[in-house]
């Protein structure tokens, strides 16, 4: 009975760990909309833009986040850099 017990909590610590690298690594995408910030889109935006250099619209993207980088309200920046990550996205979104 004792070595079902240490097996239920090695499983129990086990599922415990996942659950905690689970939520770990959703936290640190961070993109959300609307959060107050625009560095999180920026960041987001500048994983993507690299593997992303057969996208049409990439040369809007680069321009677009320029926008977003200059632009002095955050809501307008979290705009801006929303349509430069769609102009970057699969499936390509037609000009």
């Amino acid at each position: 009975m004792t070595a079902a017990i240490v097996i239920n909590m090695s499983i129990m610590r086990s599922l415990i760990l996942a659950l905690l690298l689970t939520v770990g690594t959703y936290a640190w995408a961070g993109h959300s909309q609307n959060n107050g910030t625009c560095d999180d889109d920026i960041t987001h935006w500048a994983n993507m833009i690299n593997k992303r250099t057969d996208a049409p619209l990439h040369e809007k993207s680069l321009k677009m986040a320029e926008l977003a980088k200059k632009s002095s309200s955050v809501w307008n920046c979290e705009n801006f850099m929303h349509e430069a990550i769609r102009m970057i996205k699969k499936p390509y979104p037609t000009e």
